[in-house]
């Protein structure tokens, strides 16, 4: 009977953590930086399809050597740009988006996760499923 007691115990400890580290949808609201260091992304919600999308903001070398603003391959300024589109809140995930990768003018799939409050693990990948890619982990910024 003993050990009961203390199986429940350890089982409803359990269950009340899970529910402590639940996330709402918004909690990716905000700006992060990628571990580069040489931007910052500005994760927002679109109001009229319910979606999470993110541009730059900021970059460390915003202009090529001849003093013009940087462009992906295609002639697209990257300041203002949005990368990433078309998130779903799913399940404690941002899934269903994609990421655009400016210097190399790539588009892959991507998903998001947060890994603590002021962590972000960003997965771009070949395929839909996550298999083949990489994962990049960003921080919050700090606001005023």
């Amino acid at each position: 009977m003993r050990n009961f007691a203390i199986l429940s115990a350890l089982l409803l400890s359990l269950a009340s953590a899970q529910i402590s580290y639940a996330q709402k949808a918004d909690d990716i609201v905000g700006i992060w930086m990628p571990s580069e260091g040489t931007s910052y992304i500005q994760i927002y919600k679109n109001d009229d399809n319910q979606k999470y999308y993110g541009r730059v903001v900021w970059l460390k070398e915003p202009n090529d050597e001849s003093g013009k603003p940087k462009t992906d391959p295609e002639g697209e300024p990257i300041l203002k740009m949005v990368n990433l589109k078309d998130f779903v809140f799913d399940d404690d995930e941002w899934t269903d988006g994609t990421i655009y990768d400016p210097k190399s003018g790539n588009l892959y799939y991507c998903s998001i996760e947060l890994a603590k409050k002021d962590k972000l693990e960003v997965r771009g990948s070949l395929d839909p499923f996550g298999i083949v890619g990489r994962t990049d982990v960003w921080v919050r910024m700090k606001t005023k």
